[in-house]
C-alpha cells in the first residue's frame, strides 16, 4: 500500500492506495500537521494497513520536514516529494521548472497519462491554477485568487462587509449585500476563467482539447452552463502523485 499526501495551503488530502486508481481518502486541516507523532496518532484511527511508501505533493515547505520524519519513523522509508525536474517524460517549457508547485506538477502528470498530450487543467483550491499541456509539453499556466481568498479579502479589508458562505450565485444583480458579494466573487472568477480558457485555446491553436476541473471547490462550478464541456476529476492530483512515484521506479 502507498500513503499519499496532497498538502495544500488550507487542507491536506491523505489517501491510501495499492493501484493509483482507487483511494481511501481523508481530509485534514494543514495546520494540524505539526509533528510526526500527532500525524501518526491521527492516521492510526483511520488506517490499519502496512504502508510501503510515502509520496508527497506539498505547496507548504514548512510541513515537509514533518512528513519526512513521519515516513522515517513510522513507515521506515524516505518520503518521496513530487518535483517537476524529476519527471522527464514531460518537457517543462518554463523559465524555472523548480518553481512549479508540486500540486500543479501532479495535475499535469495525471492529465498526460489519462487524457493525452493536450489538456487544460483548472484546479480550484485556495488559489485557482490553470495548466496548459500541448503535444506532451507543459507550456505554463495561470494563477488566480480563489473564491475564499477574494471573499476573505473583502471581509478583512472593509469595515462593514460580512463574511458570506461560498456558493454559486444564480443571478447577476444582487438584492442584498451577501448576494452582491457572491456575484462579485464567484461569478466574476468564473467569467474570468471562461475568458482565459477561450483565449488559451486561441493562443495555443487548440481545437478539441480536454478541459479538466479538479480541486475541492470545483463542486461550485460543476453544473454551470458556461463550462458544459468540462470534465470533473476530483482525484486527478492523487493519481498524478502515484504516477510520479511509478516513473521513478520503472
Amino acid at each position: 500500500m502507498f500513503l499519499l499526501f496532497d498538502v495544500g495551503n488550507t487542507h491536506t488530502t491523505v489517501a491510501i492506495t495499492d493501484d493509483g486508481k482507487n483511494f481511501d481518502i481523508r481530509r485534514i486541516s494543514t495546520k494540524l500537521l505539526q509533528t510526526e507523532d500527532e500525524l501518526f496518532v491521527f492516521l492510526r484511527g483511520f488506517y490499519d494497513v502496512k504502508v510501503k511508501q510515502v509520496v508527497v505533493s506539498s505547496v507548504v515547505p514548512n510541513i515537509n520536514h514533518v512528513l519526512s520524519f513521519f515516513a522515517q519513523k513510522y513507515v521506515g522509508c524516505e518520503a518521496v516529494f513530487v518535483e517537476a525536474i524529476k519527471f522527464s517524460r514531460i518537457k517543462w517549457n518554463v523559465k524555472i521548472p523548480e518553481e512549479i508547485g508540486a500540486d500543479r506538477v501532479a495535475d499535469v502528470i495525471a492529465a498526460y497519462y489519462d487524457y493525452g498530450k493536450d489538456a487544460i487543467v483548472v484546479d480550484f483550491g485556495t488559489a485557482i491554477t490553470i495548466e496548459v499541456l500541448k503535444n506532451g509539453i507543459y507550456e505554463g499556466g495561470v494563477i488566480i485568487p480563489g473564491f475564499s481568498m477574494l471573499i476573505n479579502a473583502l471581509f478583512e479589508g472593509t469595515a462593514k462587509l460580512p463574511m458570506v458562505e461560498i456558493k454559486a450565485a444564480d443571478r447577476f444583480v444582487g438584492k442584498d449585500t451577501e448576494s452582491n458579494i457572491r456575484i462579485g466573487t464567484i461569478n466574476a472568477i468564473m467569467g474570468g476563467i471562461r475568458y482565459l480558457i477561450d483565449n488559451i485555446k486561441k493562443e495555443q491553436k487548440f481545437k478539441d482539447v480536454p478541459l479538466i476541473f479538479t480541486g475541492g471547490q470545483a463542486r461550485l462550478i460543476q453544473n454551470q452552463k458556461i463550462f458544459s464541456e468540462a470534465i470533473i476529476d476530483y482525484n486527478l492530483g492523487l493519481r498524478g502523485i502515484f504516477y510520479f512515484y511509478e516513473s521513478l521506479t520503472n
